[in-house]
């Protein structure tokens, strides 16, 4: 096993032993003290503790990769303008199929309770989504890359085991599609910035309670959204260049 996988792979077994321990820790200090508050301490402390190891190990690389330094905050807004486009583009499709996601109904509630104070904002919002981008970008994608599979077989492998992370049914869907397009930008770019930024961007969407509106407002939003979507994709095609990726 050539040494470079071998550790990609010891690091990402040691961040799901990590990411994994949190989440547990964090529960059972909530059961036992009858205190959400803390278990979203645990959980945003503990998801910068695994956030500082990684990016000040350098064992994830945080830098603009292959995005020219002129382009970097047009690419910071690119990001954001793409993850807004997405998450409402499916939203309104999911929307009009009839399928009730986890933004409705009495999991918003529960979501909007989770995400409440600095303490939920910090570890779903923020800390949450950079350690899942460490993991799944930044470990999981790129080691696949560094190898000989086809780079669209490596994140179509690491968007579907980023979609298995969060579940079944329309939490698996939403989650293997932002997979996708996040992995699509890592390997366009070089870089886990802009994954970074469109997974904090969306996570921080996710209490907007969209249900109730008409099919027409539906329409509307989603056609909006594809072509927001769209520009977004090709201005990363167009201005963050990976020659590799043309080819």
């Amino acid at each position: 096993m050539d040494d470079g996988i071998g550790k990609t792979i010891k690091l990402f077994l040691l961040w799901s032993f990590l990411y994994f321990a949190v989440g547990i820790i964090g529960v059972f200090l909530g059961h036992i003290y009858k205190s959400e508050e803390i278990m979203k301490w645990t959980l945003a402390l503990g998801y910068l503790l695994i956030s500082v190891v990684y990016f000040g190990k350098h064992y994830v690389d945080l830098s603009f990769g292959y995005i020219d330094r002129r382009m970097v905050w047009p690419a910071v807004g690119m990001s954001v303008l793409i993850a807004i486009a997405c998450f409402f583009a499916v939203c309104s499709v999911f929307s009009l199929l009839g399928f009730d996601l986890f933004y409705q109904g009495k999991e918003l509630e529960r979501r909007q309770q989770l995400f409440s104070g600095i303490a939920g904002a910090l570890h779903a919002c923020i800390f949450g989504p950079i350690v899942e981008e460490i993991g799944f970008r930044g470990l999981v994608l790129d080691g696949l890359l560094k190898t000989r599979c086809r780079p669209w077989v490596a994140i179509l492998i690491s968007a579907v085991a980023f979609g298995l992370l969060h579940g079944f049914w329309a939490n698996f869907v939403t989650a293997t599609l932002f997979g996708i397009l996040a992995g699509w930008l890592y390997w366009r770019t070089g870089s886990i910035i802009p994954g970074l930024i469109i997974h904090i961007t969306n996570n921080s969407l996710t209490a907007i309670d969209l249900s109730n509106q008409t099919n027409a407002l539906y329409l509307i939003i989603l056609v909006v959204g594809l072509v927001l979507l769209a520009y977004g994709v090709w201005w990363f095609w167009k201005k963050s260049i990976n020659d590799s990726a043309t080819s």
